[in-house]
């Protein structure tokens, strides 16, 4: 008997039994059904859940949709998740595999190949390279611990000198999703996302070694640079509370304001970010990106004279500015 807590997420309760039943045929006893990802979050907020297998495709939401706020989260960002669906597309592939799934289960489920995944992915399995870059993390905050920064520094120096890890294996998993090796493909997407959560880490602690060293001109560099990870790979709770804390150490960095104008964008706070980019401008009143962003912003609004307006300012503090240009060109033509 098994005891570990699995949750299975499906809209169509046909579907959600039978998984149910072939999940239970392989001894896992302590199963959780939800008829939607609205229903699985709200079980996942208030019990332990061990390992999540949703269907890819929902209607309220989808499961990537699902993964995504999973994976967002530091204490079920390691949970075992997989995704099921009747045919995995190459696009599926890949879309599932930027944002870190486990495994994925093509329905009608072979038995065999799922109870392996399942109890492999439980057993916490990790890769020597994530293994690794594991191990060099938790030893840099062992020795922040121990108040040896500079012996910190260095030890994730050398983490973060590995940063094209993440990139080398995405391209594996496009090149093995292309070739139709889809089991492979995850596995090298697996193993980029997992290493760029580390990197980010990684950077975010260099930068509170920083500032606890009194150098705050290179904490906020080193944060920002874990903020733009945390954004690149979604994870945008983590990058704002990376840049809230860089703001609270008395910064007036036009770098934070500006990106904290393009996270509130991204979670569709548009005032927010709106009041981030202006405070970017009292700092930095001639610098064309921020009135470009603000422009991108007020197309969002639908708001197309002021976005043109702004896009125009920024063409008049940069000439060479060609993508507002184009963008000025596209409302002319009613493009957008």
């Amino acid at each position: 008997m098994n005891d570990n807590q699995i949750l299975l997420v499906d809209d169509d309760k046909t579907i959600l039994n039978q998984l149910d039943k072939a999940v239970k045929k392989l001894g896992f006893n302590q199963v959780l059904l939800a008829d939607g990802a609205d229903n699985a979050w709200v079980i996942m907020k208030n019990k332990k859940i061990d390992c999540i297998i949703c269907a890819y495709e929902m209607k309220e939401m989808t499961g990537p949709a699902l993964l995504k706020i999973v994976r967002r989260e530091d204490n079920s960002a390691d949970t075992p998740f997989f995704l099921t669906d009747k045919a995995f597309t190459k696009l599926k592939v890949i879309k599932a595999g930027q944002i870190g799934v486990t495994g994925l289960f093509v329905i009608p489920y072979d038995e065999k190949i799922m109870n392996k995944k399942i109890l492999f992915a439980l057993e916490n399995h990790k890769e020597p390279v994530v293994q690794k870059v594991q191990e060099t993390y938790d030893h840099g905050l062992q020795l922040i611990e121990k108040k040896e920064y500079n012996k910190a520094l260095e030890v994730f120096s050398t983490l973060v000198d590995q940063k094209d890890n993440p990139e080398y294996y995405f391209n594996i998993g496009y090149i093995k999703t292309s070739q139709g090796k889809h089991p492979e493909a995850i596995e090298a997407f697996s193993m980029a996302t997992s290493l760029d959560r580390l990197f980010g880490k990684a950077y975010e602690e260099m930068g509170r070694v920083y500032k606890l060293m009194g150098d705050l001109k290179k904490a906020e560099e080193y944060m920002h640079l874990a903020a733009e990870i945390y954004m690149d790979t979604d994870k945008i709770g983590a990058a704002e509370e990376v840049l809230n804390e860089i703001l609270e150490s008395g910064t007036d960095s036009l770098n934070v304001f500006n990106t904290l104008g393009v996270l509130y964008r991204k979670k569709g706070d548009p005032q927010v970010a709106l009041t981030q980019y202006k405070k970017a401008l009292k700092v930095h009143p001639d610098e064309p990106y921020i009135y470009y962003n603000i422009g991108r912003l007020y197309l969002d609004l639908k708001e197309t004279e002021q976005a043109k307006n702004y896009f125009q300012t920024a063409v008049e503090k940069d000439p060479g500015f060609d993508e507002a240009k184009q963008v000025i060109k596209a409302i002319d033509l009613g493009i957008v």
